[in-house]
């Protein structure tokens, strides 16, 4: 299928892109196209408007500062995967990067930000920036904010972006010791999308990787949008992660589930999702301990 037509706008700047998506009728952003395009081709979405920021270097690249990891919106899963920076200081998110799906094309394309920005439950990042407690930063004609990352997605395809607001970039809190990440997920078949995808951040005491001072594991796929495994979280903290423990922390992960808010779909039924939870929380809490 082809689009139906559109108005194109190339933004100059953050500025003129918000400006853009205030003036121009039913406008929608184009940044890295991997999940716009097809939306387009199949008519599932029909704007009037297309306002394309994809050459605005300012919401490119990974820095470090103090206390934090800032992440711009239009770096690609590429540049995530292969940054030493988020290796070393965040390491959940370029391991769930790892798995996205669809080979170079999407890799080289595909941005952090448009990821975040279409909120689709499938999608993988949301779950390692829930583990990882990041912030998002937006701007619209109302100026700029940061939202929390579980405040941000507010179910399937819904944000808390306004019609004027774009994200900017993403903000990943750094820790003192040792951290570790990791992920792991079912995925669909035909999309490689998640129907299970489990994300998790550790912190231990000395890099011997000893004690877990903290623990942190969300699940994407599950539900509309990620959410937080508060049940297994309480098993690991303060204790050695050995076998065992990983084993008991994924047996509870499901404890604090709503079950009623468990997807149930063409994709994947309610009760299939929930039968894979305890394996994969497993296999991503020992990918987290694997130095």
């Amino acid at each position: 299928m082809h689009a139906d037509e559109f108005d194109y706008h190339r933004a100059e700047s953050v500025e003129h892109a918000v400006e853009l998506l205030a003036t121009e009728p039913e406008a929608t952003l184009l940044a890295g196209g991997h999940g716009l395009i097809p939306a387009l081709k199949k008519r599932e979405l029909t704007p009037e408007t297309v306002v394309d920021i994809g050459r605005l270097d300012r919401l490119r690249g990974i820095e470090r500062s103090d206390g934090a990891v800032r992440i711009g919106a239009l770096t690609t899963h590429r540049e995530v995967l292969e940054s030493s920076v988020l290796d070393a200081a965040v390491p959940v998110v370029p391991r769930t990067v790892a798995h996205i799906t669809g080979g170079r094309q999407v890799h080289n394309f595909a941005t952090v930000g448009g990821n975040l920005a279409r909120a689709h439950p499938g999608y993988d990042y949301e779950g390692a920036l829930l583990a990882a407690g990041c912030e998002i930063h937006v701007r619209g004609s109302d100026g700029s904010r940061s939202i929390p990352i579980a405040e941000f997605v507010r179910g399937a395809r819904r944000t808390a972006l306004t019609d004027t607001e774009i994200v900017t970039a993403i903000e990943l809190p750094t820790v003192d010791g040792e951290r570790g990440g990791g992920y792991a997920k079912r995925k669909e078949p035909a999309s490689g999308n998640a129907i299970v995808g489990v994300a998790t951040d550790l912190t231990f005491d000395g890099a011997a990787r000893g004690e877990c001072r903290a623990a942190t594991v969300a699940v994407n796929g599950l539900q509309e949008s990620a959410v937080r495994l508060t049940a297994a979280e309480q098993a690991l903290t303060g204790r050695s992660l050995d076998s065992d423990t990983l084993e008991e922390a994924a047996s509870v992960a499901g404890d604090a589930i709503d079950a009623d808010a468990v997807l149930d779909n063409k994709k994947a039924s309610a009760d299939y999702r929930l039968a894979l939870l305890e394996s994969y929380v497993y296999k991503s809490l020992f990918s987290a301990t694997d130095a």
